[in-house]
């Protein structure tokens, strides 16, 4: 009896053989793109196309134009999170703090692995936003509170979870 007999995903032979039996003449529905693959085969081709694409991002893929775009209904708060100013802060509250957790003073190292958090602190994320009016990229870009490394913290995530401010 195999390992995974009984698992979820488990398929036995003579249902897989029923499944065979039910997809018998019809037509794949990515037979469009099976058939574009086939026509470009060639290892060299296919070699230099990805050659040529690596580092370059899909300009006509993004924001708008991506299919799955659903008019920019991401929240602030995790917009402001991709900004690279935010990981600059993050990176540079880390390195102020030596990377321990300001609470349970907890490092990474000798076999332990802690993840850590940057909190803001003592002015909360939620307080620099209303007090600065902050309604947009551009705002929290330009408002030097929020990018201040004395208002933040370095936290693991336990301690953040506990003793992290919430609004």
């Amino acid at each position: 009896m195999p390992f995974y007999k009984g698992h979820p995903n488990y398929i036995t032979e003579k249902t897989k053989k029923k499944m065979s039996e039910a997809r018998k003449g019809k037509t794949p529905k990515n037979i469009k793109f099976l058939n574009e693959l086939s026509k470009n085969k060639n290892p060299e081709w296919i070699r230099k196309y990805s050659e040529a694409r690596i580092g370059k991002p899909r300009m006509n893929m993004r924001g708008e134009n991506h299919f799955n775009w659903k008019g920019g209904i991401s929240l602030l708060r995790n917009r402001i999170q991709s900004l690279f100013k935010y990981r600059q802060w993050r990176s540079d509250v880390f390195t102020r703090d030596n990377f321990t957790c300001q609470i349970c003073e907890i490092k990474s190292g000798k076999g332990v692995a802690v993840y850590l958090e940057a909190d803001h602190y003592p002015k909360m994320f939620y307080k620099i936003r209303d007090e600065f009016n902050i309604k947009s990229l551009e705002d929290a870009e330009n408002c030097e509170e929020l990018w201040n490394i004395n208002n933040g913290r370095t936290l693991c995530k336990n301690c953040h979870r506990k003793y992290g401010n919430k609004k």
